[in-house]
């Protein structure tokens, strides 16, 4: 039996080690050779002052894996082997950040270790729910398993992708776990409570040292391909055992809609570029934050805090359009036509520029 109330401690103690290890990783990065340097002057997206280290998720995870295990909180769920595949992930990542693999390559390695989380890691959503309005939308355990694996992969790009200003994708990732918390709270679910704030509270102490606020104009820390894919994974993994059959705590149209920023800017971009002749995974500022960022004149300090704004947002309609009885099927028509009229806006704008 877990006793909970020594929890908040653990919450606590992890927030102090997290930030002596930003503090002690932000000195010796350079030594390791783990820097993001700007090429905006060479015709790239990276404006950012100086050589940032790509330390966030060689932090978050180390220290989320050391509070599970303190508090044992892995004798009781499927996190062990989960963490085994995102800490392989990780090392990956940190590989990448420092030498750079082919895309191709990283792909392939982010489907096989979607594919392992998914048969080993007990994250199959076989059931969608009434998304359509016809029924229940039941996809077998094949089927889910397929689904499943596509859906991680997809959500891990996009948080990668989202990655591209100080504080954002930190601010996102807390803020998506923050409605999980709340819709794990909601149903009484304390294990999934907590397992997910011991994930909340090193993302928390990173967005210290990496988002803008008074005193510290620019991030001293960035999350890297390493921290950015591998927390994709495992929020994406939380996210499918909130909403799996045959109890879920929410529909699966609900995780849709507080995924919805970094997935609508995915699909956007995406068609963008193949409209604009340029490959869809070539890195570029048309993303949601660059535009406003570059259309506005606004800086990050500004442009950040307006999308967390619309992440809270839509997090808030697919939790409460839920809880008020709005019909799923309705949800996902709505989050359709948003999605279906964004894109559509981007193309016009910046699909005539051409490669």
């Amino acid at each position: 039996m877990l006793d909970f109330t020594q929890y908040p401690y653990f919450a606590g103690l992890g927030l102090v080690v997290t930030f002596i290890l930003f503090r002690l990783g932000i000195k010796y990065a350079p030594k390791l050779g783990l820097l993001d340097k700007p090429d905006a002057e060479m015709g790239g997206r990276k404006d950012h002052e100086g050589a940032i280290p790509l330390i966030g998720g060689l932090i978050i995870l180390p220290v989320f894996a050391a509070l599970v295990y303190s508090s044992a909180l892995q004798t009781q769920t499927f996190l062990a082997p989960l963490l085994g595949g995102v800490l392989l992930l990780l090392t990956i990542g940190a590989l990448d950040d420092k030498f750079h693999l082919h895309p191709w390559a990283r792909f392939i390695i982010q489907i096989w270790l979607a594919c392992y989380v998914v048969i080993f890691c007990d994250a199959n959503i076989g059931n969608l729910g009434n998304l359509f309005g016809f029924g229940n939308v039941a996809l077998g355990e094949l089927g889910g398993k397929a689904f499943s694996v596509i859906c991680l992969v997809l959500l891990m790009n996009a948080i990668n992708l989202l990655d591209g200003m100080d504080g954002l994708c930190g601010g996102f990732l807390l803020i998506a776990l923050g409605w999980l918390m709340w819709v794990a709270l909601s149903a009484g679910a304390i294990l999934p409570f907590w397992a997910m704030a011991f994930l909340a509270v090193p993302i928390a102490g990173f967005l210290i040292f990496n988002a803008r606020y008074p005193f510290h104009k620019k991030a001293s820390a960035f999350l890297g391909d390493a921290g950015s894919l591998s927390l994709g994974l495992i929020v994406g993994w939380f996210a499918i055992q909130m909403a799996k059959a045959p109890d879920p705590m929410i529909a699966p149209v609900g995780i849709i809609w507080i995924m919805s920023v970094p997935i609508m800017d995915t699909f956007a971009v995406f068609f963008t570029r193949k409209k604009q002749g340029k490959s869809p995974f070539l890195p570029d500022r048309l993303h949601g934050h660059y535009k406003i960022q570059d259309v506005m004149g606004w800086k990050p300090q500004i442009v950040t805090p307006i999308m967390w704004s619309l992440a809270i947002m839509t997090g808030a309609i697919g939790y409460y359009g839920l809880e008020v009885g709005i019909p799923e099927y309705v949800l996902l028509y709505i989050w359709s036509a948003i999605l279906l009229a964004y894109t559509f806006w981007r193309i016009k704008i910046d699909g005539s520029i051409k490669a």
